[in-house]
């Protein structure tokens, strides 16, 4: 038996690939001290695993969990809180299939950002939505939980965005200004805090980085981006790559991420 004082995560599914390990990370880095179980399928859960508080399906392929291991899922832990992390094969999922409700799934690459917020609701520091929610009230559970500010005693931060959507580019230099950042301009660029770069089209850009030589530290958005795409992006000094459609928190902390490794190089996201 767990102990009942100590929180605890169930991990179902294949959480050993490459796209599951931000999964893991997240896990690590949010849930602290937590009691973290791990089980290939549901009728292999630990006995000892009670009532958990945040239950992670990690979900690689399509079909490879069935409706009725849901519903047995949610029978036998009818309090937990819920988020099945999907891989890039499991995109169309939304559309194709209806196994995992929209309020539960999201990307493996944006999983960190994700379970944070379930933390908190587990916490009793935010308010919680249910199963059967829909996209509107997702989409407002996602963006009106807190506000962001960049700036702090130091100034506001000086950051260049490149990209070559002019409409995208324009977002997010608007998205940063109400966050209290400065936006760099071109002859700024090297002097800049940080550059934000749109990897889409990802050879194109590939191309590009490649050739750099000094730069500020780097962070990438991009539509889709396979696990292999983000190892070569850091392997091109990128500090990590964000996805476009991911929420907003999950954006903010990114560069609040990547500002803090400027000013202390040996800190860890």
């Amino acid at each position: 038996m767990t102990d009942p004082r100590q929180k605890s995560v169930l991990i179902i599914g294949y959480s050993q690939t490459r796209e599951m390990s931000s999964v893991l990370d997240a896990v690590s880095k949010i849930c602290g001290d937590t009691r973290v179980f791990h089980s290939g399928r549901l009728a292999t859960v630990p006995t000892e695993v009670v009532f958990p508080e945040l239950i992670i399906i990690c979900q690689n392929w399509p079909d490879e969990f069935s409706s009725h291991e849901l519903n047995d899922l949610i029978s036998r832990y009818p309090i937990s809180r819920f988020v099945c992390c999907y891989g890039a094969w499991c995109e169309s999922d939304g559309r194709a299939r209806n196994v995992w409700p929209l309020s539960i799934r999201v990307p493996a690459r944006c999983a960190c950002a994700r379970i944070q917020q379930e933390w908190r609701i587990i916490q009793g520091a935010e308010k919680a939505f249910p199963l059967t929610a829909g996209r509107d009230e997702i989409f407002q559970f996602e963006v009106a939980a807190e506000s962001f500010q960049l700036s702090s005693a130091g100034g506001s931060p000086l950051i260049g965005v490149n990209s070559g959507d002019r409409a995208y580019q324009d977002m997010l230099k608007e998205m940063i200004i109400s966050w209290g950042g400065c936006i760099a301009s071109g002859a700024q660029q090297n002097e800049a805090d940080l550059l934000i770069y749109d990897l889409d089209p990802w050879e194109l850009v590939e191309n590009h980085l490649a050739s750099q030589t000094f730069i500020p530290p780097m962070m990438g958005v991009m539509g889709l981006a396979h696990p292999e795409t983000i190892s070569t992006a850091r392997l091109l000094g990128l500090e990590t790559v964000v996805c476009k459609v991911a929420p907003e928190r999950e954006l903010f902390q990114a560069i609040e991420c990547v500002l803090k490794i400027k000013v202390s190089p040996q800190g860890a996201c």
